[in-house]
C-alpha cells in the first residue's frame, strides 16, 4: 500500500531531488504539496515547485505557503547576534548560488491552486478517513500555524518526517541548521505537539554525502529528470566549494534522505528517541537544536533523531525512481 504523504518543500535543489523521488518512486500518494519561503524568498521556491511539477509530468496540486515566520521577523535584532553562513554570492563577476533563485527550465503553464496552504492542510487533515505522513522539508512554519489554529488534527497526522536540525553538525550559523534558524519558534510548536516526529538531521544527511561519482550515476538513468538532478547535485558541490562553505568535492541531498525514510526507514542507520530542545532565543544559539544526554533525561516528547544514513543505499533507490522517467 502507497504511504499517504503531504509534502512541505522551499525548492530549492536538494527540494526538487526530493520531489522527483516522491512522485517517480511509485511508493507514495502525494496528497498536495506545500511551498514557502526558505532557500529562496516564496515568489521563486514557488514556481521552481512548478516548474519541477512540469518536468517530471506529476499530477500532485500546489498549494502556497508562507512568505516568512511567525515571529522572527517582528524581533529586532534576532537574526544580528551569530556568525550568519551566506550560500550565495558573486564571484568574478557571477552570481553563485547552491540554491539557484528560478531553475534553468521552461515557464510553468500550470499554477498554484487558489486556497492557502495552511487552510488546505487543515481540511485535508480533519477530513482525511486514514493518518496521513507529514514531510516537511522547508520551514515548519505553516504546519505550526494549523497546529495552533486546529489542534485536533494531531490525531490525523500518523508521524512528521522533518528535514531539520543538527545535534552535533549546523550549516547557517555554528549552532543552527536553515531550516529550524528560519523559524525556530515553529520548530519548537511541532516538536512539542505530541505527534510521534523523526528528525532526519544534519548528523545523517552529512554521513551520506554524494559526489561526483553519484552524480554521473544519476544522468546515466538516462532521463530528463535524472540529468537535471545531476546538474542540480554538480551545481551544490561546486557552489558551496567556491563559496567557501564546504572543504570537501562533495554534497548532501538533504531532503531526498527525508522522503526515502518513509517508504524505506532501513536507509537511516542510526535514529534515536531523545529529549531536546530548539533555542528561540536572540543569542548565539537561536533555531539550534539540542539534546538533553544526562542519565537523569527522560524523552517526554515522542521525538526521533536520525544521525547516521546508508548513502549507498541511497543512491540506488534514487536511481530505480529516476530511471522509471
Amino acid at each position: 500500500m502507497k504511504k499517504r504523504i503531504i509534502l512541505g518543500v522551499d525548492t530549492g535543489s536538494d527540494d526538487a531531488v526530493a520531489l522527483m523521488y516522491a512522485c517517480m518512486s511509485q511508493e507514495f500518494e502525494v496528497l498536495g504539496v506545500m511551498v514557502s519561503y526558505g532557500n529562496q524568498p516564496l515568489a521563486y521556491t514557488l514556481k521552481n515547485t512548478l516548474k519541477i511539477r512540469e518536468l517530471i509530468g506529476g499530477s500532485f496540486k500546489v498549494y502556497k505557503g508562507s512568505a516568512g515566520p511567525l515571529v522572527a521577523d517582528l524581533l529586532p535584532g534576532s537574526r544580528l547576534n551569530t556568525d550568519i553562513q551566506s550560500f550565495e554570492g558573486i564571484i568574478d563577476g557571477k552570481a553563485v548560488a547552491v540554491h539557484q533563485k528560478e531553475f534553468d527550465l521552461p515557464e510553468p503553464e500550470g499554477r498554484e491552486e487558489r486556497t492557502p496552504a495552511v487552510i488546505w492542510l487543515i481540511d485535508t487533515l480533519v477530513n482525511s478517513r486514514e493518518p496521513v505522513t507529514l514531510v516537511p522539508v522547508g520551514p515548519l512554519t505553516d504546519i505550526a500555524l494549523a497546529l495552533k489554529i486546529e489542534p485536533g488534527i494531531c490525531n490525523q497526522i500518523q508521524e512528521i518526517v522533518c528535514m531539520g536540525g543538527g545535534v552535533h553538525v549546523a550549516n547557517m550559523t555554528p549552532c543552527a541548521e536553515i531550516n529550524f534558524y528560519n523559524d525556530p519558534e515553529a520548530a519548537k510548536i511541532v516538536l512539542e505537539s505530541g505527534i510521534k516526529t523523526t528528525l532526519i538531521t544534519l548528523d545523517a544527511t552529512h554521513s551520506s554525502w554524494f559526489g561526483y561519482e553519484e552524480a554521473g550515476r544519476i544522468r546515466k538513468t538516462g532521463s530528463l529528470a535524472g540529468a537535471f538532478a545531476a546538474d542540480l547535485l554538480i551545481n551544490r558541490i561546486d557552489a558551496a566549494n567556491r563559496l567557501g562553505a564546504r572543504a570537501v568535492k562533495k554534497s548532501a541531498l538533504h531532503d531526498v534522505l527525508a522522503v526515502m525514510y518513509v517508504s524505506h526507514p532501513e536507509v537511516v542507520t542510526e535514529v534515536v528517541r531523545q529529549k531536546c530542545d530548539v533555542d528561540v532565543g536572540h543569542g548565539y544559539a537561536r533555531g539550534g537544536l539540542f539534546t538533553d544526554d544526562r542519565a537523569s533525561a527522560s524523552a517526554e516528547n515522542p521525538v526521533y533523531i536520525a544521525y547516521r544514513a546508508d548513502k549507498d543505499r541511497m543512491c540506488s533507490l534514487l536511481e530505480q525512481a529516476l530511471v522509471r522517467a
